[in-house]
């Protein structure tokens, strides 16, 4: 059974400038994590610019490369779903030196 997408805390984060911004979704014991969206911006110009979904320990099921500043949307239709029982992490690299990043999932469980 799927839940309603609902927006909490733990589903953005806006760290200091050249730090990298994470998502961490832990595992629930038989659900998986389903992504429907990520939204994320930088300051400025990125060095090394990258969002990355991973599913569970180091298993990266999706990676986008970043090259500009601004804002930036994923949409994942259907939604883009891990393993039952697994954590999902989602990351935006840190920008460099002055730049912030910020990254925002829609999240649910099923």
């Amino acid at each position: 059974m799927t839940q309603a997408v609902q927006r909490t805390t733990s589903d953005v984060n806006a760290p200091a400038s050249n730090t990298a911004a994470v998502l961490t979704y832990a595992a629930v014991s038989d659900r998986r994590h389903v992504l429907d969206g990520i939204q994320w911006s930088y300051s400025g110009a990125p060095t090394g610019g990258n969002l990355k979904v991973e599913d569970g320990g180091g298993t990266t099921v999706f990676s986008l490369d970043v090259t500009a500043a601004g804002q930036g949307f994923v949409p994942f239709k259907p939604g883009l779903a891990g393993r039952v029982n697994t954590a999902m992490i989602v990351t935006l690299a840190a920008g460099g030196s002055g730049v912030t990043g910020k990254v925002n999932a829609g999240h649910s469980l099923e």
